[in-house]
């Protein structure tokens, strides 16, 4: 495996619209489209391409970083519904915590998800995510926010 993160660009957006969830995981996150819409019109965010050599296999955003509290958002995180069951997720999220906190020096790593995302939820628990018992319900899409402390960081 090769994997490897880059900012979504002008040749590359339009594939990583493409990618989608299984359609019964549909309702645990917003579309892709909809991710790369908010990410370009409220300026808060960056949109990722996920790769493994050449092949695109999924998508992250993060953003909303916060000097004060040292913390950011990964605000989106998925894999292809083609590429799921490989071992990414756990690859793409270890790499991803190590970006965010080699960028912006954070402390806290924050994300929400759909309660009912148990499969979901059992991968960010098994790197020290925990619920911090607050819900976000900016967006289409409200859910059980859950926080990772960077100090306390447990790489399965």
């Amino acid at each position: 495996m090769n994997l490897h993160i880059c900012e979504v660009t002008v040749h590359n957006w339009r594939s990583v619209a493409a990618l989608d969830v299984a359609a019964e995981q549909r309702q645990f996150i917003e579309s892709n489209a909809f991710s790369l819409a908010e990410s370009l019109y409220e300026g808060n965010a960056t949109s990722l391409a996920l790769y493994d050599g050449e092949t695109l296999v999924g998508y992250a955003m993060y953003g909303w970083y916060s000097e004060k509290n040292e913390s950011i958002w990964l605000d989106r995180f998925m894999i292809d519904h083609n590429f799921q069951g490989n071992g990414y997720a756990k690859r793409f999220l270890h790499l991803l915590i190590s970006y965010l906190q080699e960028k912006y020096q954070c402390k806290k790593i924050y994300l929400s998800l759909h309660p009912n995302n148990k499969l979901a939820m059992k991968l960010y628990e098994s790197f020290s995510f925990r619920l911090t018992g607050d819900i976000d319900d900016e967006g289409p899409v409200a859910g059980v926010v859950m926080e990772l402390l960077i100090d306390k960081v447990k790489l399965p």
